[in-house]
């Protein structure tokens, strides 16, 4: 019996005598993509399969409502570090809308930067045209040196 291409791989395997249409081989990877491949497709054609599963999640957060009250009592480090992270989100996406509403913010960024150019030859002009938004070009500025534009610029 030859044998079949896998769909999500390039080996080649038997077909289960019980699914001959078997079109995934047994890899542990391939398996998870082709389930996840059939969730999808499932939501997407089956309006009936998608409310059940959006309804699932709903009934088990009701039988539990203090879930996530016990799990960061039980695990505190894990509690702060999601609230770390969430203020430094908070914060980034804060600083990233001032940013994009004030285009001072990038003349004063760079202007420590700017001066230390203009010393070594580069022209005014070459060096503000080289700068562009961080937030514009969609890469995330980091949050110290944000931080420290806001506090010595004056907005208004």
């Amino acid at each position: 019996m030859p044998g079949r291409l896998c769909r999500y791989c390039p080996k080649t395997f038997q077909s289960s005598k019980y699914q001959p249409a078997q079109a995934v081989c047994g890899d542990a990877d391939c398996q998870r993509r082709r389930r996840n491949d059939y969730h999808r497709q499932k939501i997407a054609t089956d309006p009936e399969y998608r409310q059940v599963c959006v309804d699932s999640p709903r009934k088990w957060r009701g039988r539990n409502p203090d879930y996530w009250t016990r799990y960061r009592a039980k695990n505190p480090a894990s509690a702060e570090q999601n609230r770390a992270r969430q203020r430094q989100r908070d914060e980034k996406c804060r600083l990233c809308r001032l940013a994009k509403n004030n285009s001072v913010l990038d003349l004063k960024r760079s202007a420590k930067d700017l001066a230390t150019r203009l010393r070594r030859g580069t022209s005014c002009k070459q060096q503000l045209s080289s700068r562009e938004s961080p937030c514009i070009r969609g890469c995330r500025p980091p949050l110290d040196h944000l931080a420290a534009i806001l506090q010595t610029t004056t907005l208004w």
